[in-house]
């Protein structure tokens, strides 16, 4: 499945920040996002969605996001089956390159320094091999 057919969620409390995002994915060919401004609404659209079968395949979130709720991130993705593939960043921790923080043979949880156009279109389409 190309990643231009896949569900994102955006996660992240910055207006200017979420559109940014959302403008590199609609440069990037894909049309298909979700914003959410806090983590009580992710995981009201994850957790405790209407619709159990309501998955995304990426999620891009801010790390500042996942740590002010104080929520281990490696532990959240992995008790999510709702979210296929996920994106922190974080301008303090986060590398130049994204690096995998968790992997298994269907799901991926990466780390970056920043959701600019040349670190989200190479993750993209490594994950869409």
């Amino acid at each position: 499945m190309s990643y231009k057919r896949w569900r994102v969620v955006i996660a992240e409390e910055q207006s200017v920040l979420q559109s940014r995002i959302a403008r590199i994915f609609n440069e990037l060919g894909y049309r298909n996002l979700t914003p959410v401004g806090s983590f009580r609404e992710l995981l009201a659209m994850t957790h405790y969605a209407h619709d159990p079968f309501q998955c995304f395949d990426l999620m891009v979130i801010n790390g500042e996001l996942i740590a002010a709720a104080g929520v281990d991130p490696v532990g959240f993705f992995q008790s999510n089956p709702q979210i296929r593939h996920c994106v922190i960043h974080d301008a303090r921790r986060g590398q130049p390159q994204a690096e995998t923080i968790y992997a298994n043979h269907q799901r991926q949880l990466h780390l970056t320094r920043t959701p600019d156009r040349r670190t989200l279109g190479a993750l993209l389409e490594q994950l869409d091999v």
